[in-house]
């Protein structure tokens, strides 16, 4: 959790150390990551990172947040329509780097390393009891995670995995007929 003295940092001075993190992490995973690059490109202390932080997983789960907020604008009310746009657009995502790292290495990291920090827990239980719209839900949550991560392990195989929401789109839309 970010301190309360990173939070009144003048926006300045928050967003040189936020494009700073967005490149160490974009450029480097979370075990390759190293606060002395940090600190020396965002020209603070070691002492002031530590001050804003709690640690490495604490700098990158901030960053982290900060992205997805900014990447979650696709998911909109149908999440595999948010998807299916995310992915199409993901070539021209500024995030990119980050997100491939974070799909492919650093999300593993994170739930290994600092469970409490990690986005995502364990899959939600599907329970006996669960309406069809809760499965579907249920699906989509986990199609469209899934598929995120396989774009990014699989660019060359993109337009099968939009074929392959967009299908599942016209199921879950067919279901709720």
């Amino acid at each position: 959790m970010v301190s309360p003295t990173f939070e009144k940092l003048k926006p300045e001075k928050k967003d040189r150390l936020k494009r700073v993190l967005i490149e160490e992490f974009s450029n480097y995973t979370l075990d390759q990551a190293q606060v002395a690059r940090i600190v020396k490109k965002a020209g603070i202390s070691r002492g002031s990172f530590y001050t804003y932080f709690s640690n490495l997983y604490d700098a990158y789960h901030w960053t982290l947040t900060e992205i997805l907020q900014n990447v979650h604008h696709f998911r909109n009310a149908d999440p595999l329509a948010g998807t299916i746009a995310f992915i199409e657009n993901l070539p021209h995502n500024p995030y990119y780097d980050f997100l491939d790292k974070y799909f492919q290495i650093n999300e593993t990291l994170l739930r290994t390393h600092a469970p409490e920090l990690s986005p995502r827990q364990a899959i939600p239980t599907l329970e006996p009891t669960a309406t069809d719209q809760t499965v579907r839900n249920w699906l989509a949550m986990i199609s469209t995670h899934s598929l995120i991560q396989e774009r990014f392990a699989f660019p060359d195989h993109a337009d099968d995995i939009l074929q392959s929401l967009r299908q599942l789109s016209i199921w879950i839309h067919d279901q709720e007929s």
